[in-house]
């Protein structure tokens, strides 16, 4: 939980960022202007500031950036605008912004990026950076004793090891920031430093600067000269999270990096050598993307030299019980405990945001508790689906704001999960639990970019 600063003009705009932070378990501040903004970080303070760029007819959250900066320098700041342009990022950046997002931003990106900034005001804090300092130790956010667990902290260790380029795939909320961090910690790079870079949330037109740095005069706003995100991860782990929102242009230049080990800063006539470990991540299909055309093929291959697949929770049910209790052992609430039949209600629920939700459903438990038990009644209250309602209607496919093809993949994914999960991965067994053909599964597996064992 943190103490989130929101800054926005637009009041519908203001409440519905502020309900989503909240939900998220965060408690939040919000004010309509710079203003009070200033007169808020001088009372109060904050883990993070989220302010608007466009208020009032003027670039006004660059002016909340310089407050906080002025006033809470450690403080890092989320840029949030719907009017992208690179010279406002370059401003912004300049001006100490963390980070930078482009309206309409969704829950996910949104929490994944006060995520970021969490974890990197902890880093700069104790001087040595940690994964997840607020929530739970590093060292058990990779914990479960299913088989597939352990295979995945086997292959994680094995990269470690070496100096290859790693490749993690995953559905959102599985942990792989948590997985590359692993990698890190226990490789020989392990003091040096590791960069996160977020692709999906660097705007096109600045991604080139970001990553490989800019000469003086290279661009507009480009005042002086500045490294680049990878010559900043030398000697340590370069991060690349969602590789698969790379632009093309950025990838031919990413490939040319990893192949020469040096990279040429933007407006720049001459090389610098890096040495850097790229470890990146994606919930896309990565092979399906080289496919169409929107992912480059050399690169997959560079990138993807030791692989690793870290499954969805609904796939390794047995672990909930552990996770939830190290979760809220780490918050400090070692007095509170998940009664047994709450307990078997949370290893039912599907979970298609993975961890992530399971941590977000336990915090809204913990807020809401009146006692030291957590229930399978108030779980009930949270979770409709818990009570056995699919929530199958047209009301709930507005209000989930889905359409008829990705509701019926949802549903058809987590089904097929929990077959596969039944019959320990065979996809013979859960075809027959399913009532369909081993083909029909098989095919439906490619499609959906799941495993199973081939029996």
């Amino acid at each position: 939980m943190a103490e989130l600063l929101l800054v926005e003009d637009e009041e519908n705009v203001r409440k519905i960022l502020t309900m989503g932070l909240e939900m998220q378990g965060h408690q939040v501040v919000a004010c309509a202007g710079p203003e009070a903004a200033e007169s808020a970080l001088q009372k109060k303070q904050f883990d993070v500031v989220l302010t608007d760029l466009r208020m009032d007819g003027r670039d006004a959250g660059l002016e909340v950036i310089r407050a906080c900066k002025r006033i809470q320098s450690a403080c890092p700041v989320l840029l949030l605008t719907a009017y992208a342009s690179a010279e406002t990022a370059v401003s912004a950046m300049k001006d100490g912004a963390f980070d930078y997002l482009t309206k309409p931003v969704s829950s996910e990106e949104l929490s994944d990026a006060v995520e970021r900034a969490l974890v990197s005001s902890a880093g700069s804090a104790n001087q040595a950076p940690k994964a997840e300092q607020d929530k739970f130790d590093q060292a058990e956010t990779l914990i479960g004793e299913t088989n597939v667990m352990q295979r995945v902290r086997e292959r994680l260790d094995r990269a470690a090891k070496s100096d290859f380029t790693v490749l993690i795939t995953g559905e959102s909320g599985t942990g792989k920031e948590l997985a590359a961090r692993y990698v890190h910690d226990h490789s020989t790079r392990a003091n040096g430093p590791f960069v996160p870079v977020h692709c999906g949330a660097i705007p096109e037109g600045l991604f080139e600067s970001e990553l490989f740095g800019h000469r003086k005069g290279a661009f507009t706003g480009a005042e002086s000269d500045r490294a680049g995100l990878i010559e900043s991860a030398c000697g340590g782990t370069l991060f690349l999270d969602e590789i698969g929102e790379m632009p093309l242009t950025a990838q031919v230049k990413l490939l040319r990096a990893l192949q020469e080990k040096s990279i040429r800063r933007v407006g720049d006539d001459r090389e610098h050598d890096v040495d850097v470990r790229v470890v990146a991540a994606t919930n896309r299909d990565l092979e399906a993307e080289v496919r169409k055309g929107e992912f480059r093929e050399d690169l997959f291959f560079r990138l993807s030299v030791v692989p690793v697949h870290l499954p969805p929770l609904r796939q390794r049910r047995e672990d909930i019980p552990l996770l939830a209790r190290s979760m809220i052992r780490q918050w400090g609430e070692g007095r509170v405990r998940i009664t047994e039949k709450c307990m078997q209600r949370l290893m039912q629920l599907p979970f298609m945001g993975n961890v992530r939700e399971l941590e977000n459903l336990l915090q809204r438990m913990l807020a809401l508790s009146d006692g030291d038990d957590l229930d399978v009644d108030l779980l009930s209250d949270l979770y409709s689906s818990a009570s056995g309602d699919t929530g199958i209607s047209l009301a709930a496919l507005e209000d989930k704001q889905q359409n008829l093809d990705s509701w019926m993949q949802s549903l058809e994914r987590q089904l097929i999960d929990e077959a596969l999960s039944a019959s320990g991965g065979h996809i013979t067994k859960a075809a027959k639990k399913l009532g369909i053909s081993f083909r029909s599964l098989r095919y439906r597996l490619k499609k959906l970019g799941l495993g199973g064992d081939e029996t």
